[in-house]
């Protein structure tokens, strides 16, 4: 640095006047929602874990393809790679599942629906 900006006192920068109460024009949120178009539906699979202390659990999920309920029985332990169930309804893939064994799989009525 030069000798010159060292003794020049440094502006200090001003304050922004804030804007006063009521000032502001009011947003419709329920127009700005209304007016745009319909987002796109999320679909996300249904799944309830039971047992998860023991070493046989159990699964209630819904069929990602038919929505239907599944009840899966299953063990734990040693943890494998992922087990791909099948839907007793439709015969896809129901869900996947990173366990040892599939006992059983039932066919159930969603409990979501």
């Amino acid at each position: 640095m030069s000798q010159e900006n060292i003794n020049q006192p440094r502006s200090i920068p001003r304050p922004v006047p804030r804007p006063e109460r009521g000032s502001r024009p009011e947003r419709n949120f329920q127009q700005d929602w209304d007016s745009g178009p319909e987002p796109e539906p999320v679909f996300g699979q249904h799944i309830r874990l039971l047992d998860v202390n023991k070493p046989e659990g159990r699964v209630i999920c819904e069929c990602w393809h038919c929505t239907e309920g599944v009840l899966i029985q299953h063990q734990r332990e040693p943890q494998q790679e992922e087990i791909r169930v099948t839907c007793p309804h439709c015969g896809k893939v129901a869900i996947k599942l990173q366990v040892a064994k599939i006992l059983s799989v039932n066919a159930i009525p969603s409990p979501w629906k």
